[in-house]
């Protein structure tokens, strides 16, 4: 197993940007390395440079003193390195053992016949070595966030990585998985492997970390061990300056209701849940992951019909599963939690990301007015800070923070009425989720209703004029701000009482 990874003036650029520049960056066994910064910093570009994902305009890597070229995945691969990423890969029809042999099955001697038998064996072994609990037979769809991450890193333990990069491998996990997690982080640095650990939460970055490296406009900026640094270091390290502190502004909430959710049901999801959205109130859902928030809100918005009670809209019920092409034409927009998969179409443009609900506004006597979506493009870049070389540009070179931007801009026009937003600052840096809670603050104060999913509960209690507590699909306790109780909040959430 090898000991060492170092990059050597790593370059990179991407047009007329230059997303790495001279950048060295080494690993060891044994060692988390914490590798942080603004979306856009660089620091995915470098380790999809590690990845084989890119190739480098400049540099090399070197596994303990030697020179290696890693220009694809696979050879990333055979040099040991496997990456682990935020939105994981795993399919939900296959069993745990078979997501973990995808690619390289073991067959029975001399037949072209799969021996499963054999394949679970050997990944309960490694389970057993780790101490994990997982049943390797089991389908991977019923299996919670946590499980699915560790099926990917025993995935990757097993193909003989010895360094494991992982990227924001918390985004998605309940905190007692995260605590799973880090247990099972520190049984692999025991065994020798090395772990590059791309996350913007400081406490998990001072928990489990040996070293920091932070990065900004694709430079090293930082590189410490973590005992001879801080969290205020990191973070001015990060942005160039201190964190500016979000206030929440005072308004006041009143008018009749924009939506009302009545004795809302559906089997195996939520229950019995109601509730009312004015316009200009910030209303938070909350609980632990599984609670029936996400798909309470989907329905909501028309995306799922199956459901018994009554949703009404400006005074109107609404018919169930109506779709969201009705949802946008009544004023209605969202933010999915899983942006790369849910909120972008990553082949097309920024341009075209932005304009997708507008298309239908934008037709002038049935012709596309070029004028019109224009003026939408540049006003919603602008209006959300987004960074970006142009308009022309492909979503899927942005950062997350600016993919998750672009998001937003798309729902920024006037006819904007009510605005769902589930887990809207999920995997994306400080910096950029002070810009996101301006954006959501802005258009509250201009009368637009929110409703928004966060299992955050600093975010919660940050954002929130009414927070709404779910446990196992029911509606469990109400907060009206400023009267917040963190404590209870996160009791109510795992179905207890203080």
């Amino acid at each position: 197993m090898s000991n060492r990874i170092d990059m050597k003036g790593i370059t990179k650029s991407f047009f007329a940007t230059k997303a790495l520049d001279n950048v060295d960056f080494s690993c060891h066994a044994s060692e988390v390395h914490a590798l942080v910064g603004l979306n856009g910093a660089g620091k995915s570009t470098l380790m999809k440079v590690l990845g084989g994902i890119y190739s480098s305009d400049e540099g090399t890597i070197e596994v303990d003193g030697a020179a290696v070229t890693i220009k694809t995945p696979v050879d990333a691969d055979n040099a040991g390195i496997s990456m682990i990423h935020q939105e994981l890969s795993l399919i939900n029809e296959l069993t745990v053992a078979g997501n973990i042999f995808l690619g390289r099955e073991l067959k029975r001697a001399g037949t072209p016949f799969l021996d499963k038998r054999e394949m679970a064996r050997r990944v309960k072994a490694e389970l057993d070595r780790f101490g994990l609990m997982l049943d390797p037979n089991m389908p991977v769809r019923e299996l919670n966030s946590g499980e699915k991450q560790i099926v990917e890193i025993i995935r990757a333990l097993m193909s003989n990585s010895w360094l494991i990069v992982m990227d924001e491998p918390t985004s998605a996990l309940s905190e007692e998985d995260k605590e799973r997690l880090f247990g099972f982080i520190e049984r692999m640095k025991q065994e020798g492997i090395a772990i590059i650990y791309i996350s913007h939460h400081m406490p998990e970055i001072f928990g489990i970390a040996e070293r920091v490296t932070v990065m900004r406009d694709g430079e090293i900026v930082l590189s410490e061990r973590i005992a001879e640094t801080s969290e205020p270091a990191v973070i001015r390290s990060m942005t160039g300056r201190e964190l500016a502190h979000f206030e929440k502004p005072h308004k006041e909430i009143a008018g009749e209701p924009l939506l009302t959710v009545d004795a809302l049901s559906k089997p195996g999801s939520f229950e019995d849940v109601s509730f009312e959205v004015r316009p200009g109130e910030i209303v938070v859902l909350t609980g632990l992951r599984g609670c029936g928030a996400p798909e309470l809100a989907k329905s909501v918005f028309g995306l799922d019909g199956d459901y018994t009670g009554t949703v009404s809209y400006l005074g109107s019920p609404l018919v169930p599963g109506r779709g969201p092409a009705v949802a946008v034409r009544e004023g209605m927009g969202l933010v999915t939690e899983n942006r790369d998969k849910n909120g972008i179409l990553p082949a097309l443009s920024v341009r075209d990301n932005i304009a997708l609900p507008f298309l239908e506004k934008a037709l002038r006597g049935g012709v596309l007015s070029r004028g019109h979506i224009e003026a939408v493009v540049d006003k919603a870049i602008r209006d959300t800070s987004t960074k970006t070389s142009s308009p022309d540009q492909e979503i899927r070179f942005l950062s997350g923070g600016n993919k998750q931007k672009i998001c937003f801009s798309r729902w920024l026009d006037d006819d904007l009425k009510l605005l769902i937003l589930l887990e809207p600052t999920r995997g994306i840096d400080v910096h950029a989720k002070a810009d996101i809670y301006r954006i959501i603050e802005d258009l509250a104060g201009r009368g637009v209703g929110v409703l928004l999913l966060s299992y955050e509960i600093d975010e919660v209690t940050m954002l929130a004029d009414r927070v709404i507590t779910m446990y196992q699909g029911k509606s469990i306790a109400r907060y009206n701000y400023p009267e917040f109780d963190k404590d209870q909040m996160l009791a109510d959430m795992a179905g207890a009482r203080i």
